[in-house]
């Protein structure tokens, strides 16, 4: 099993490394922390703006658990998890040492929902309990069209489960269960057939590129840095970190130099 879950690591890594080599114009570029909530995509309320700023701030002045939204009118083709380790890694919420910090992410245009942890929440706010956020809590209202109402729910999902506030948690995820059922071949055989896929066309890829005289200089770049993105997600499991960086301040909230690795879960509506 341990032989099977690196292999599984290794072919994610080098999945998501040929795909940014392959299409590495598409990246999102990560946005400015303006607040605790970071409405881009223009989809949440100003009332629940309003309320949600309130709640965290409250929620980080007696805790300190830093936790903030951000919507985007579109990720430009980029997956939703690279693009979480991204914000996590330029916003650094949550506290040096303590690593506090939470966020939730909607691409709108694509669809996607992400909540990435930072590493001193993963014990309370875990991977299955934010799928169930997702799922039961803010997935159920996106699709009626209440974004506004799915976000300010989930929000407070997040902040009573980091908390431990039980009571404020809603029972569809206190109650919810996992059924995703035994899964661990599906992924492998997804990257498996992204494998045999990029290396049927990188060729034919590269053929194109000289002919029409186009090279993207910053491949390598990018691969690299989605590969290490992918192994600091995977690392989660062996107590991986990954590397703090200065946290700038942008308005009258900052981040605090929290860590994360990947913890989380994404949910597609």
């Amino acid at each position: 099993m341990v032989r099977f879950n690196r292999i599984k690591r290794v072919l994610s890594i080098f999945s998501v490394a040929v795909l940014f080599t392959v299409f590495p114009a598409f990246a999102a570029n990560v946005p400015a922390l303006k607040g605790r909530v970071n409405d881009y995509a223009k989809i949440i309320r100003d009332s629940d703006e309003r309320e949600i700023e309130e709640y965290l701030a409250g929620v980080e002045q007696s805790t300190g658990i830093q936790i903030a939204v951000l919507t985007m009118p579109s990720l430009d083709g980029e997956d939703i998890a690279s693009f979480g380790i991204k914000v996590a890694d330029k916003w650094n919420l949550g506290y040096k040492d303590k690593d506090n910090g939470a966020i939730l992410i909607v691409a709108y245009a694509e669809h996607d929902l992400r909540i990435e942890v930072g590493d001193g929440l993963e014990g309370s706010l875990t991977d299955a309990k934010c799928g169930l956020i997702l799922r039961n809590v803010i997935v159920p209202e996106f699709k009626n069209g209440n974004y506004s109402a799915g976000i300010k729910k989930g929000i407070m999902n997040m902040g009573a489960i980091a908390t431990g506030d039980e009571s404020a948690v809603s029972r569809s995820v206190r109650e919810g269960e996992d059924n995703s059922g035994d899964d661990s071949l599906v992924p492998v055989f997804a990257i498996l057939v992204w494998l045999i896929f990029f290396v049927s066309t990188i060729s034919a890829g590269a053929r194109r590129g000289r002919r029409r005289g186009r090279y993207y200089h910053n491949g390598n770049t990018i691969a690299w840095i989605a590969a290490d993105a992918a192994l600091r997600s995977m690392m989660r499991g062996s107590g991986g970190h990954s590397s703090g960086h200065s946290s700038g301040g942008f308005g009258g909230f900052s981040g605090g130099g929290g860590h994360f690795s990947g913890g989380g879960a994404s949910a597609h509506w």
